[in-house]
């Protein structure tokens, strides 16, 4: 199928690209397009503009501060692979990215579209909730600034009006004492779509874990965090987390009580709550496992 036609803008700043909102009344914003110029060529969405964030330089680049580390939009996954700023500072988002699509994809979608597309199966959202990761949103007369949590209201629907663009992602720096780890489920090795993923954060202080979050992704229309389980993780010793245990037992039980999942081609409602138990159960102890590894090399 061909594309219909539409007007290609490519504004060189948020400036331009602002006055475009305004002057175009069926627009999309585009960067990567993986996601929209398929669902275009197959009659599932109709514009007469796109508007392109690739030449907005703010947009595409990767930094840090002493508290954030910030993400532009228009940042692909490629480029975070090869980010060192990433690398040092949330490798997790490394492992997640690296299991979204092909290559070819990687070369060209960008984290922006995979959060603003707001697909429940969407990889970097549950890792980027894990650690505590919120988002600016700008329009020509601000930048309001929300938990990415609060932004992706349901599935793909975001928490931004017409006249807004999605200008930054930041990501606290993680402290020394924290850990994190991520695990998805597919049903094939590469270029697979989610079945279930969990995303798990930790804070330690020596061997208690003082908070936590534990995100499940492809079980609702949004990643969730899993209240029940968090507090259950939160304030327990590391010793009484082991594979086995009781405790870990009912932090994955809670877990899977905490979603409620839908049938679909890829899974029915009830192998999604099996599959999250072990997901969780692994991500938990790999997230710990890092927390050892640093004692044993001091």
């Amino acid at each position: 199928m061909l594309l219909p036609d539409f007007n290609y803008h490519k504004p060189k700043s948020l400036t331009e690209a602002y006055k475009l909102l305004d002057s175009c009344s069926n627009y999309a914003l585009i960067a990567g397009g993986t996601d929209l110029l398929v669902e275009m060529k197959m009659g599932k969405r109709r514009h007469k503009d796109l508007i392109s964030l690739n030449n907005i330089q703010e947009l595409c680049g990767i930094s840090e501060d002493e508290e954030y580390v910030h993400i532009g939009p228009a940042v692909t996954f490629r480029q975070i692979q090869q980010s060192e700023i990433i690398k040092k500072y949330i490798p997790v988002l490394i492992d997640a990215v690296s299991k979204i699509g092909s290559h070819q994809i990687r070369n060209v979608g960008t984290i922006g579209g995979n959060v603003c597309t707001c697909a429940s199966c969407a990889d970097s959202a549950p890792i980027l909730a894990a650690y505590n990761a919120e988002v600016e949103v700008g329009s020509n007369v601000g930048i309001k600034r929300m938990k990415l949590t609060d932004f992706q209201l349901h599935h793909h629907k975001i928490n931004i009006s017409g006249s807004e663009i999605l200008t930054k992602i930041l990501v606290p720096k993680p402290k020394p004492n924290f850990y994190a780890n991520f695990q998805k489920f597919g049903l094939r090795e590469s270029s697979s779509i989610s079945v279930a993923s969990v995303a798990v954060g930790i804070w330690t202080d020596n061997s208690l874990i003082t908070d936590a979050n534990i995100v499940v992704g492809a079980c609702a229309p949004t990643p969730i965090k899993c209240r029940n389980a968090m507090k259950i993780l939160i304030n327990t010793d590391i010793k009484d987390l082991f594979n086995g245990s009781p405790l870990l037992n009912e932090i994955v039980e809670n877990v899977s009580s905490d979603i409620t999942p839908i049938d679909d081609i890829r899974g029915s409602a009830e192998y999604r709550k099996e599959l999250v138990k072990t997901l969780t159960k692994r991500a938990v102890l790999a997230a710990l496992d890092s927390y050892k590894a640093k004692f044993r090399t001091n």
